[in-house]
């Protein structure tokens, strides 16, 4: 949330590294020593010049880009052999970028080099076994023009030889993706977005825009005339693993419910969210406060859906769509959203975004509120909302907005207190670079490095006091979701999930097996992991719908607390903490050595406790 939606992928490229010169006395010189990388805010930003709008690149001859690939190639190549990064997640987006552009070259024999250097970087089992191989197969098809039905079949047995319980995950996604595929959608998107800050910046954008725009060229070059196939190929390895048995369900028997005649107390779940229907749930006495996207007091604590309000009969059935099509389910809503995707112009893609943005904020917290409650007729649910921004014109940064956020934190938790509340589910995460995408946008900030280190202060600005607001309520559990964007919190200074709090405790997401998400983020904060993936929660109405993401994870863990703390008030946060950290159990690894999942153990936790789940 509260990020422009560009994937903010660091720059790319290719030019000759000098070799060393030769020292007077004949022997080789040293390499000079690669400057050590550990967050993102150490590496450089860098502009490129467009020769046309992003939506007419789109569709122009790939000679037209040719130029700002080679100069995005050298840049990349340059900052590979300059920084020595400490994170994989960025390694392996450097790599995925110079395979992107060696397409653009027609340099097809080069792709399969950069996207095995990309996967020996994955460190979950699907992705080690599945990223870029479809990448690779369009470039053998290239090299050794074949036809579509070639590549169908290799599509089918290149993912059927995987073991299905690692990679259905990667293959169902990528086949709900590819399916749903329109060039009309991608060309709006870009007139929506990337066209604007084009104009804004007088056509000289980030290197990330112009990769995205090369990357998204080369996808309709490669997509449009494969599409079938691919889906077909992918559509045969779903069908061939209909009976395949399911993987050991670990998360359900570790789960328990407090009965409603137990010696419990009363228990007060803050969810920090984009809002909740409290018609749904207990209350607390004080139901809640609301503050819109600049932090200024609003009345709302279910988030308004205005003037489409009538459109969310549709709008809910187009959300329900987007997640059955993502889980490779034929539905009656995911047949729905194709049809409708698949019918989209490029003038009609801003209103279908938004749209389904403000729907997708509108289901958020009640979902997570459902989450975090369920199976405790002790918890009463205050809402803490925001009012995130769903255009698909970002919110303009300064000094002014961020001091209003910061302030607004301090009230926020501040009306914690006053409620009493013991546990508060935060499933939400920005870090600087959402600053630094606004900013471009708007072209605010001078320079790219000018723009970083202001988009940097001002990210300061609320990270401080979102800190400081946690820590002077020591008596309350903040509970965090990671990120859905498979990379670290660590790296990218992420709040709140990259803070370190005695009373913060961060949440990855895995599956009912407690496998890692695809989509997890990690990191030395994310000490424990939950069910992230398809959970099924309410919606505002009373509608139930399956979502994934550690949005989900996080309220497992904040449903645990609040259980404890029902059934043993006297505990305090850190107390909480503790046994929820002490119950979790560490997952093996892909080497069979422990792993980074530690996934929660409520029945262990509880049992830690004294008290008998």
């Amino acid at each position: 949330m509260r990020r422009l939606c560009l994937s903010l992928v660091l720059s790319a490229a290719l030019a000759a590294v000098q070799s060393p010169a030769a020292l007077a006395q004949g022997a080789a010189a040293a390499p000079a020593a690669r400057q050590v990388v550990t967050r993102a805010d150490q590496l450089p930003r860098r502009a490129q010049a467009l020769p046309a709008l992003p939506s007419e690149l789109l569709l122009a001859p790939l000679a037209t880009l040719l130029p700002l690939a080679v100069r995005l190639d050298a840049e990349l190549a340059a900052d590979l052999a300059t920084y020595d990064i400490q994170d994989n997640a960025t390694l392996r987006e450097l790599y995925a970028a110079r395979a992107t552009l060696a397409q653009l070259r027609g340099d097809w024999a080069a792709v399969p080099g950069w996207t095995a250097k990309a996967r020996a970087l994955q460190d979950k089992p699907g992705s080690r076994l599945a990223s870029g191989v479809l990448t690779d197969l369009l470039a053998q098809q290239r090299l050794e023009q074949r036809d579509s039905a070639w590549l169908q079949a290799e599509v089918a047995r290149r993912f059927g030889a995987m073991p299905w319980a690692d990679v259905q995950e990667q293959v169902k996604s990528s086949k709900g993706g590819i399916e749903t595929y329109n060039p009309e959608v991608v060309r709006g998107a870009l007139q929506a977005q990337l066209d604007t800050v084009a104009r804004n910046g007088a056509m000289v954008v980030p290197d990330a825009v112009a990769l995205m725009v090369i990357g998204a060229r080369m996808q309709r070059e490669l997509l449009v005339p494969n599409q079938a196939a691919v889906v077909q190929g992918l559509q045969a390895v779903v069908d061939a693993n209909t009976r395949a048995a399911a993987r050991p369900d670990l998360w359900t028997p570790r789960t328990f419910a407090i009965a409603p005649d137990a010696p419990a107390r009363e228990v007060v779940v803050a969810v920090w969210d984009s809002g909740v229907d409290l018609a749904l749930f207990r209350p607390a006495a004080a139901r809640g406060m609301a503050v819109d996207d600049a932090g200024r007091p609003a009345a709302d604590l279910l988030r308004p859906l205005g003037e489409a309000q009538a459109r969310w009969p549709q709008l809910r059935g187009l959300v329900k769509g987007a997640m059955d099509q993502r889980a490779a389910l034929d539905t009656a809503d995911a047949r729905q959203f194709r049809s409708a995707l698949a019918g989209l112009k490029a003038e009609q893609v801003r209103g279908f975004s938004e749209d389904m943005a403000l729907a997708g904020l509108y289901v958020h917290g009640t979902h997570v509120a459902g989450i975090a409650v369920d199976g405790n007729p002790f918890a009463r649910v205050y809402a803490a909302t925001v009012l995130w921004n769903h255009r698909t014109e970002p919110s303009r940064p300064d000094e002014a907005r961020a001091l209003a956020i910061a302030q607004a934190y301090g009230r926020i938790v501040q009306g914690f207190k006053d409620a009493d509340v013991r546990v508060v589910n935060m499933s939400w995460r920005y870090g600087p670079g959402a600053y630094e995408a606004m900013m471009a946008f708007h072209n605010l900030g001078g320079t790219p490095e000018a723009r970083k280190l202001e988009a940097h202060r001002l990210f300061r600005i609320e990270r401080d006091a979102l800190q400081a607001a946690i820590a002077g309520a020591p008596g309350i559990l903040f509970v965090a979701g990671a990120g859905n964007e498979d990379n670290s919190a660590d790296f990218q200074d992420y709040i709140p999930a990259g803070l370190e709090l005695p009373n913060l405790i961060t949440v990855g997401a895995v599956d009912r097996a407690g496998q890692e998400t695809s989509f997890s983020t990690f990191g030395k904060t994310v000490v424990v992991h939950a069910n992230g993936f398809e959970v099924d929660s309410l919606v505002p109405g009373g509608e139930r719908l399956r979502l994934s993401g550690t949005s989900m994870a996080s309220p497992q863990v904040a449903n645990l607390a609040a259980k404890l703390m029902a059934l043993k008030p006297g505990l305090t946060a850190v107390q909480v903490k503790a046994l929820i950290l002490d119950g979790a159990e560490r997952q093996p690894g892909a080497d069979g050595q422990p792993g980074r999942v530690r996934l929660i153990h409520p029945r262990r936790s509880a049992q830690l406790a004294g008290l008998q789940p």
